[in-house]
């Protein structure tokens, strides 16, 4: 199972806080209060989203940290890759140069890059924006009138 850390996840939570409300700065302590993550959290957060240039931070009175981007030009591929690092589903993506003992005999060397591949487009397609968005409701399913007889 592909699973994200906790400060991935958080991560999310605080962009789409900042997204919800873009005008202005925030510092560390609103942005805590109004998600519910602790202070220091969310210090180590924005501090790695403005290293990666997804957040400014401003010093002085009116300081704090705001969105540099619109919701729609932040893709999930640059917030997961912040956190987790580069996709790598298996050792041999693993891109750091760590090679497989098994590679030279393997059946499937290699084939993992089409699964890699595809799971990265997902990624680089789907945008703050899309989580912004309001979660659709279930499809309505019709009770099904044929008969078969």
């Amino acid at each position: 199972m592909l699973r994200l850390s906790r400060m991935t996840d958080y991560a999310v939570v605080v962009l789409h806080h900042m997204a919800r409300q873009p005008l202005g700065n925030r510092n560390t302590a609103d942005v805590a209060l109004a998600t519910g993550l602790p202070a220091p959290t969310v210090s180590k957060l924005l501090h790695r989203l403005t290293e990666v240039g997804i957040v400014t931070a401003e010093r002085g009175r009116y300081g704090g940290y705001r969105l540099d981007r619109t919701p729609d030009n932040v893709r999930l591929s640059d917030v997961l890759a912040a956190f987790e690092g580069e996709l790598a589903l298996t050792d041999c993506l693993d891109t750091g140069g760590n090679t497989c003992e098994h590679e030279s005999h393997c059946a499937i060397a290699g084939r993992w890059n089409v699964v890699s591949a595809a799971i990265r487009r997902v990624l680089d397609d789907l945008t703050l924006a899309d989580v912004l968005e309001p979660a659709l409701p279930p499809m309505a399913v019709a009770p099904d009138t044929s008969l078969n007889a």
